[in-house]
């Protein structure tokens, strides 16, 4: 049986095959159930950290979004994010247009990659 070993906020923080009876929080992980680091447990279930357009956008400090927005003037595909972001009903962490996104945002220099994980939650 394989564990999930969560943090005070039900994130998954690390996964291991055996407990070994000091960890304090955590989930059965049956095999075949989806589930990554940094993900959250809800009942009996792993989900990716996910948020509303603005909870979001909060993630980001003021700099970056105002970075964003001068960007968005001159190249379209940032644009074209931050339009998505605004309109999303939720930005979910490992989303394929988020993760496209932020790897762009990464690859002009608005995020170093770590910056992007912290963002996106990715625990490694």
């Amino acid at each position: 049986m394989r564990w999930a070993i969560l943090n005070s906020t039900n994130q998954v923080i690390e996964i291991k095959n055996n407990l070994n009876g000091s960890e304090e929080n955590y989930a059965k992980l049956p095999n075949g159930l989806p589930c990554q680091l940094g993900w959250i447990y809800v009942g009996h279930e792993y989900k990716p950290p996910t948020w509303t357009a603005y909870q979001f956008l909060l993630r980001l400090t003021a700099e970056e979004r105002a970075d964003i927005r001068e960007r968005s003037k001159t190249d379209p595909n940032v644009a074209d994010f931050l339009m998505l972001c605004q309109s999303a009903q939720e930005v979910i962490s490992n989303d394929p247009m988020t993760l496209m996104g932020m790897d762009y945002m990464v690859g002009i220099g608005v995020f170093t990659e770590q910056r992007k994980k912290e963002i996106l939650q990715i625990l490694e």
